[in-house]
């Protein structure tokens, strides 16, 4: 080798020797550096970087981001953007580092569930940044268990106080809402017969709630036809009476309100006493009678002739089958029987008593006819003359008699 490179590669040498010594120096600086956590640190830096002279270093600190520069130096300043810490360090390659500490947002759950539990779907259950808002709502405010049981959507409770069917609560740690629902039972409400004035009362009622229904108490109808209130029946069963009843809702319960029909039965006459009149149960049977008359006719009397009307009978007493609004009407004839053998008595009396009389004036006649004969012969034979005009006076008077 020539001399005049002799000092040139020695020259080489000694920088690569330089280099050598400078990264294997820095390497173990930073190494010996970043291992170690200052008295007012509370994470410690768990990465490494390559032992470039200059360059930007992101690393990780238990739970925390932190970026820097690094570059030579025998000292550095750091400050925690985190913590609100400053200082100061010393390393052979120094550099200044700067920690843009941020932390990962703590999460936290939240629960939306129903009492009773599984009844509805519910919305806004998850998982939220703490600080943050979450919205949650019901999607049925009714819900139908069954024909006449139903749950209805009543409040929130938990970590949330409301009636609304939504709501929104701030996130601050793990929590819970629950939409409670009211069960709730039907009344139903009915007449019998139908036709009937249905009592009010009929609904849905929470459960354990005592329900009251209220009837007609007056008869509903017109002067031919009526119902008449008689008594309730809950569940088919009859335990009450009274216009008014009270129900406890632990069931969904059938209440009836029972009436009977009742029908008017008229009874009419223009002579005597009719009896029977009035309101009757449908179905029953009502007893008539009409009581004879006292003739005022010497002679003739009044005889029941038979009802009329809505019943057919030729007897006084009598019933009648209730099945519609009826009448019965009384019909009456004169029967003059006794007056007329009274009349044809008293004709037969008189014609009897001429005739007496008759013959008694046709006796006497005969009488008187003989004196007179016997007289005048008398008066001939003693005084012809004076017997002669006797007989003459005697002849004219019996003439005028």
């Amino acid at each position: 080798m020539r001399a005049s490179y002799l000092p040139k590669f020695a020259v080489v040498v000694l920088v690569l020797a330089a280099s050598v010594v400078l990264l294997s120096g820095q390497t173990a600086q930073v190494a010996a550096t970043t291992a170690t956590c200052g008295s007012n640190h509370h994470h410690c830096y768990s990465g490494h970087y390559s032992g470039h002279h200059s360059g930007y270093y992101s690393g990780y600190y238990s739970g925390y981001y932190s970026s820097y520069p690094y570059y030579y130096s025998y000292s550095y300043p750091y400050y925690d953007y985190y913590y609100g810490n400053s200082g100061s360090g010393y390393s052979n390659y120094g550099y200044p580092y700067y920690y843009s500490y941020y932390n990962t947002p703590s999460q936290y759950t939240l629960t939306v569930t129903t009492d009773p539990a599984n009844l509805a779907t519910v919305t806004g259950g998850g998982t939220y940044n703490q600080g943050s808002s979450a919205s949650f709502s019901v999607t049925q405010t009714t819900i139908q268990s069954s024909q006449n049981t139903q749950y209805v959507f009543s409040h929130w409770g938990g970590d949330y106080s409301g009636a609304g069917s939504s709501g929104t609560v701030t996130v601050n740690g793990a929590m819970k809402v629950t939409a409670v629902y009211q069960l709730q039972y039907y009344l139903s409400v009915q007449s019998q017969p139908q036709g009937g004035p249905v009592p009010q009362g009929a609904g849905w009622y929470n459960a354990g709630d005592t329900a009251t229904v209220n009837s007609a108490s007056q008869p509903v109808g017109d002067s031919s036809s009526r119902i008449v209130f008689q008594g309730w029946s809950v569940d088919g069963q009859s335990n009450q009476t009274g216009s008014s009843l009270s129900v406890n809702m632990n069931a969904p319960h059938s209440v009836t309100a029972e009436y009977k029909q009742q029908y008017y039965l008229t009874v009419l006459s223009d002579q005597g006493v009719p009896n029977g009149q009035g309101w009757y149960d449908a179905g029953s049977t009502a007893q008539i009678f009409v009581s004879t008359p006292i003739s005022t006719s010497y002679g003739a009397s009044i005889v029941f002739n038979g009802w009329q009307g809505d019943i057919q009978s030729n007897s006084q007493t009598t019933t009648v089958q209730m099945d519609k609004p009826k009448t019965a009407i009384a019909s009456w004839r004169t029967d003059s029987t006794v007056l007329y053998l009274t009349i044809a008595l008293g004709i037969i009396a008189i014609l009897v008593a001429g005739a007496i009389i008759a013959f008694a004036a046709v006796g006497r006649g005969r009488e008187h006819t003989s004196e007179t004969h016997t007289k005048t012969s008398e008066t001939h034979t003693s005084h012809p003359n004076h017997t002669k005009k006797k007989t003459e006076e005697e002849t004219k008077k019996t003439n005028s008699d």
